[in-house]
């Protein structure tokens, strides 16, 4: 008989290096790009072992395929929130 292994929210945030309100917070956004989706047993969530460690795998391999790609390097355009200033036209013109 082969049994299952799960990791509780302490375990994943300790691998994970989050703490375990940033694990409920991107639960709650449902950001599985930050974190795995978990699965309920019962009223709890838990992960299983071998999916923590494929998602690990994945965005390990995701990282090194960008960084070969030199795609993560450049960074976007900063834009200030809010409306422009007088001198600022989204358009490039003046008026």
């Amino acid at each position: 008989m082969v049994t299952k292994r799960f990791y509780n929210i302490e375990e994943l945030s300790t691998i994970l290096g989050k703490s375990i309100a940033a694990v409920h917070g991107h639960l709650a956004r449902k950001q599985f790009d930050a974190v795995p989706p978990p699965m309920k047993l019962g009223r709890r969530l838990a992960w299983l072992v071998e999916a923590v460690d494929a998602w690990i795998d994945d965005k390990a391999t995701q990282a090194k395929i960008k960084a070969k790609g030199g795609h993560g390097h450049t960074t976007p355009p900063v834009r200030r929130r809010g409306r422009p200033r007088k001198g600022e036209q989204r358009d490039g013109s003046e008026r």
